[in-house]
């Protein structure tokens, strides 16, 4: 899902209670896309919304860089490898992981106004 205008990420890290797990963090993003299905994102996700899924291994860096996503945060305390880590930052893809479960993470952002 788009918004109509680009939010500000940084004040949604407290409300999602997110940790950044990279060195990159962009300013905005312009929507929101939950899947935990690679094909699914691959054919739908927007480029410069936040991917929320539980998927961590490598190819979630892959697909989040071929679709230039703004960011993926990773949901129920889900963090990745080193080696997945190192091939993000050097992508420059935010990683992001928050306790939340999907589900709440993505109410949270809908009350923010995503």
């Amino acid at each position: 899902m788009r918004t109509q205008n680009p939010i500000k990420l940084r004040p949604l890290l407290a409300t999602l209670r997110a940790e950044v797990l990279t060195d990159h963090v962009p300013e905005e993003i312009t929507g929101g896309y939950c899947s935990d299905l690679l094909s699914d994102v691959l054919a739908h996700a927007e480029p410069g919304v936040l991917w929320l899924t539980v998927q961590v291994h490598r190819n979630v860096v892959s697909v989040a860089a071929m679709k230039d996503v703004a960011a993926v945060l990773l949901t129920c305390g889900r963090k990745p490898d080193s080696a997945s880590l190192a091939e993000a930052d050097e992508a420059g893809i935010a990683l992001l992981t928050t306790p939340l479960s999907t589900y709440e993470a993505a109410g949270k952002l809908w009350e923010a106004g995503l």
